[in-house]
């Protein structure tokens, strides 16, 4: 076995753990801390930093993987403040929140793949509009060579919007 495929092994997590693990560093980074620390990780995430957020630790081989927490906001439309990310990270726990209580074992997750990096996108997806700006939020974690990137990613809305 190479190098790159007992790496690859050591780091195949089950989505569910992924899920739970974005989840609870969404809370911990934002939820659990005073407003002044949740908008100095936002001014840090906003300006693109890849803000170290912890780290997992293989079971059985012991490796362990520093978690990044970044932002992309390239499909933002309107004005980017806290206040009105807040909104939608709200509404994105309140749908992860929703999902877990229909599904405690989370059996019915639903992801979406990248086959060339192993990155997965959970597709739940939370819009909020905001001053006639619909944007929606999705969270991804995406494996590097040396780390997992859990990213907070606003997407294309018109994806989500009714045909008229």
């Amino acid at each position: 076995m190479t190098e790159q495929q007992t790496e690859q092994q050591a780091i195949n997590i089950d989505a569910r753990k992924l899920f739970n693990l974005g989840a609870n560093l969404l809370v911990a980074g934002f939820k659990n801390q005073s407003p002044e620390n949740a908008k100095k990780l936002f001014k840090e995430l906003k300006q693109g930093a890849s803000v170290n957020s912890g780290e997992l630790s293989g079971e059985t081989s012991g490796i362990k993987i520093p978690i990044k927490l970044e932002l992309d906001r390239s499909e933002y439309k309107g004005q980017f403040n806290y206040p009105n990310f807040e909104l939608s990270l709200n509404a994105m726990l309140q749908k992860f929140q929703t999902e877990v209580r229909k599904d405690k074992e989370l059996k019915d997750l639903r992801t979406l793949t990248n086959e060339a990096t192993g990155g997965i996108v959970f597709n739940l997806p939370s819009g909020v509009e905001i001053q006639g700006n619909l944007n929606v939020m999705m969270l991804c974690m995406e494996p590097s060579a040396d780390c997992l990137a859990v990213r907070l990613m606003f997407v294309d809305s018109t994806q989500f919007q009714e045909q008229s």
